[in-house]
């Protein structure tokens, strides 16, 4: 019986480009009226941040931690003040944060976790930094798990096994909902776990595995969960 429904956020409970669009905006607004001269274009922060995951590659998934140290960069080579350049930084990352999480939520997808919860006990899994207390989320989530915190994205193992030690449940007791076959349905089906797989026509290559059920629409997960449930009976 399935006593756990995870979740993958990024695109499959909002979609994430517009929302990462809005974010770089008002933070490139910030640090305009806070250092007017600093170069923030895309291609000097691309930059700057590909050296740094050369010189400590685990910022590669830190992704909160590799956003400021790139601000940092940028403002020292723009001959600001170490500390000013440490606390600007900072502070950056809260305005780009707060954006982030300021988010749209795909069609019927808070009345789908608001009637799963009533059933099921409730996760987040994401390689991302979206939060799901700023999110409003934490009403209806009991855990969440970051790639930062486990120190490994997915598809690595290491979410899930983060998501099965903290609920106690067995693989075959939880579901993993998610929108890419390959950072999120192959490696929750290699565990054991049940996969729901919100089908997003941006993933064009497909997994090596199938998922348990394939829905169009968020507002579907609650039938299939239902359906998904009683064949386990």
């Amino acid at each position: 019986m399935i006593k756990t429904v995870a979740f993958d956020l990024d695109d499959t409970l909002w979609d994430l480009r517009p929302v990462i669009m809005r974010a770089e905006e008002k933070l490139g607004n910030w640090l305009k009226a806070k250092t007017p001269s600093l170069r923030h274009d895309p291609n000097t922060m691309r930059s700057i941040r590909d050296k740094l995951i050369s010189q400590e590659p685990s910022l590669a998934h830190r992704l909160t931690e590799l956003r400021r140290q790139g601000i940092e960069c940028a403002m020292l080579q723009n001959e600001i003040p170490k500390d000013e350049a440490h606390r600007l930084s900072h502070a950056a990352m809260e305005v780009f944060l707060a954006a982030r999480n300021e988010i749209e939520f795909f069609d019927g997808a808070l009345a789908a976790i608001a009637s799963i919860a009533q059933r099921y006990q409730l996760g987040a899994l994401t390689n991302g930094n979206a939060d799901i207390d700023r999110l409003g989320l934490g009403q209806h989530f009991s855990f969440a798990f970051s790639a930062e915190e486990v120190g490994a994205p997915k598809p690595a193992p290491d979410l899930f096994h983060a998501a099965l030690a903290h609920t106690g449940c067995q693989p075959s007791e939880m579901v993993y909902v998610g929108d890419d076959p390959i950072k999120d349905i192959d490696p929750a089906n290699r565990l054991g776990l049940h996969t729901v797989w919100l089908k997003n026509e941006q993933r064009a290559t497909a997994g090596e595995t199938s998922p348990d059920r394939t829905i169009n629409k968020i507002i579907e997960l609650p039938d299939a969960l239902l359906d998904l449930d009683s064949s386990c009976i």
